[in-house]
């Protein structure tokens, strides 16, 4: 393999977000080195990171890559929803390949759709087996594939440590 094959900067990207992880001194640096990790290994146009509070059956989002349409410290109920149950109570990833699955899933549909969005991925960051939050990935038409759940399940791991 050359080192510029891709799996080879994939490694040394994972490689690199590792070590980013295990030295950081705040979420907010976890965070980043996920967001960087995950634009060069899966591509995104928008990353969050929302933290799971299981009684209220809601999400907040903690960090963002967009702050001007999807600030930090925006919720969203999920409660009684299909999305819900999959992602957050069964830890399931979910990959939406265009509108129509985010309309199905997700209220801010036009928020979304008016960025030029039209594909998602949410993956479960958990501990112990238990979802405590979701890193979200969202681009153009059909971007996410099962390859990227593998690629995003490994960087979720490192985003433990940023949910309290």
């Amino acid at each position: 393999m050359s080192d510029t094959d891709p799996e080879t900067t994939h490694m040394d990207t994972l490689s690199a977000y590792a070590l980013t992880v295990a030295t950081a001194s705040n979420r907010n640096e976890i965070c980043k080195a996920a967001e960087h990790a995950a634009v060069m290994t899966m591509g995104h146009s928008l990353f969050t990171v929302m933290a799971f509070d299981r009684e209220r059956m809601e999400v907040e989002r903690f960090y963002t890559s967009d702050p001007e349409n999807y600030p930090a410290g925006g919720r969203k109920k999920k409660r009684d929803t299909d999305w819900g149950q999959f992602v957050l109570l069964d830890g399931q990833t979910y990959i939406g390949a265009n509108d129509e699955d985010i309309r199905r899933n997700f209220d801010d549909h036009e928020i979304i759709a008016g960025l030029g969005l039209c594909s998602v991925i949410n993956i479960p960051i958990k501990r112990m087996g238990v979802t405590i939050g979701t890193m979200n990935l969202l681009d153009t038409t059909a971007h996410y594939d099962e390859r990227d759940a593998c690629m995003g399940a490994i960087i979720a791991m490192g985003l433990v440590s940023a949910i309290q």
